[in-house]
């Protein structure tokens, strides 16, 4: 006897305790489609999550709700005509061993970019089960909704150091989002900084805030929250250290603040902090009249950029004078400079170390090739995934042997990683290479490439690829810096 006539059975001829008890389970097996008897011959119930559902222009949203039918549920149809919809759900195909009389509706679809937010769509949702019983109703969808939360124009950094001198956190960060803004909340506890901002129903606003802090070397977490119209939020979080000294500091050679964040890495170039207060960045000037300046925070120039004050010739963070170094010669440059006492100095250097021999032969496993120095990795358009012999080959600069570069077209969501290597006609891999960082003293890789390691180093840390476009890779064997960034 098939399941569905033993169904049948119980329900002419079983007590009603016994059809009670089996109307109680969400599945009834069942293996045909024969005709059913009912139950309790009731209308299907639709419970949905909302009869209002308010969804993003250009996003998925889904459509949510509950159906329940003691005789079982046959099908469940979406339907209208504006969204080119007509969805029927059917279980008895679906489950067809099964009766179902608990569903779970979950029915997902993107909101094309031509709607608009004055829309109004009507959904009709009907449920049908297996002795006919119908039931329906309605779900008003409107494309006037929002699920994008608030953003900083350029991140926010992860750490920011205050000067001991002048303990002041300046804050001075641009907030966007797509519908309209409602609130900024800073928070230090440990200070009972609880600052709340209200910005206006804006779509951009400019968080301006300056807060003192205490004159002690210390570290305090703060966290910042950014609130939208529709409650979605962004939250940052931050260590804020008063300190004389900074633990990193880079040099920056870009002008648009942006620039700082579009790299893949490397922008802006970490320089070395060899004692408290002093520092030394030595970096090659590849244009006369290129502008610098040096920040301790890596992803803006705010709150803290040091630069040259025109009256004193000294070293200074005071943004009120202070003016960007000036590179006026094609050459390398070593700039030393102290932040304690202001004093620094600019001088030009010749590298003596051997540069990478591009071109040479050398033999490698009997096999007699020139030196090509190259990207070995995975996403790295047009080459073989981690392959040394098809590898992405690297472009000698023709006015210095020390550096390379490479251009490609990278795809959004990319993820890139690679070691620097020669290409390698029998797959090995040469030295020299270069891999990424190799702290010591108990410190951690930095985990954002900052810096290249000859014959050693760690796996580079794989990076994604943010916007569709034009990339360009460069690497100098002297300086043991590496920088990818987008130029379109």
């Amino acid at each position: 006897m098939k399941m569905k006539q033993f169904i049948k059975m119980l329900r002419r001829q079983a007590p009603l305790w016994i059809i009670a008890a089996l109307a109680g389970f969400s599945l009834q097996s069942c293996s045909d489609e024969d005709d059913f008897t009912a139950v309790d011959n009731g209308q299907p119930v639709i419970s949905l999550d909302t009869d209002h559902l308010r969804v993003e222009i250009g996003s998925e949203f889904t459509i949510k709700g509950k159906i329940t039918d003691n005789d079982g549920i046959k099908s469940i149809t979406l339907q209208n005509s504006d969204m080119y919809l007509d969805k029927t759900i059917d279980l008895l195909e679906i489950y067809n061993d099964s009766l179902i009389t608990n569903y779970d509706l979950s029915y997902s679809y993107d909101a094309p970019a031509d709607w608009t937010e004055d829309m109004k769509l009507t959904l009709n949702v009907s449920v049908e089960d297996v002795v006919g019983n119908k039931s329906e109703t309605t779900m008003l969808i409107t494309p006037d909704g929002d699920f994008t939360a608030p953003e900083f124009t350029v991140a926010f950094p992860s750490s920011i150091t205050v000067p001991l001198d002048k303990p002041q956190l300046h804050l001075d960060y641009t907030v966007t989002d797509n519908k309209g803004l409602e609130y900024i909340k800073v928070a230090i506890p440990d200070l009972s900084i609880a600052d709340s901002i209200v910005t206006g129903d804006v779509k951009e606003y400019t968080l301006s805030k300056v807060y003192d802090l205490p004159g002690t070397n210390k570290s305090y977490d703060m966290s910042i929250t950014l609130c939208d119209q529709f409650d979605n939020k962004t939250v940052v979080q931050s260590v804020v250290t008063v300190s004389a000294d900074y633990p990193k500091m880079y040099l920056a050679d870009v002008t648009d603040e942006s620039q700082l964040t579009s790299d893949l890495f490397g922008v802006p170039m970490l320089i070395d902090h060899p004692e408290e207060y002093y520092y030394v960045a030595r970096y090659y000037n590849q244009k006369p009249g290129t502008e610098i300046w040096f920040i301790p925070q890596k992803t803006a120039f705010a709150p803290v950029k040091f630069g040259v004050n025109p009256t004193t010739g000294l070293i200074t963070n005071d943004v009120s004078v202070a003016q960007p170094i000036v590179l006026n010669e094609v050459a390398y440059y070593e700039i030393d400079f102290n932040i304690q006492t202001g004093e620094y100095s600019v001088k030009t250097y010749t590298p003596t170390d051997e540069p990478f021999p591009q071109g040479q032969m050398f033999t490698e496993n009997g096999i007699e090739q020139p030196y090509e120095l190259s990207l070995a990795g995975a996403g790295l358009p047009g080459v073989g995934n981690w392959s040394t012999s098809d590898p992405y080959l690297l472009t000698p600069d023709a006015s210095n042997p020390y550096r390379f570069y490479a251009e490609m077209n990278l795809t959004a969501g990319t993820e890139i990683e690679f070691t620097i290597t020669p290409k390698s006609a029998s797959s090995w891999w040469p030295e020299p290479y270069w891999r990424f960082e190799n702290p010591g003293d108990g410190e951690e890789d930095s985990g954002e490439n900052e810096y290249n390691t000859r014959n050693g180093g760690n796996n580079m840390s794989k990076v994604t690829v943010k916007t569709s476009g034009k990339y360009r890779f460069e690497f100098d064997t002297h300086l043991l810096r590496s920088r990818f960034y987008p130029i379109n």
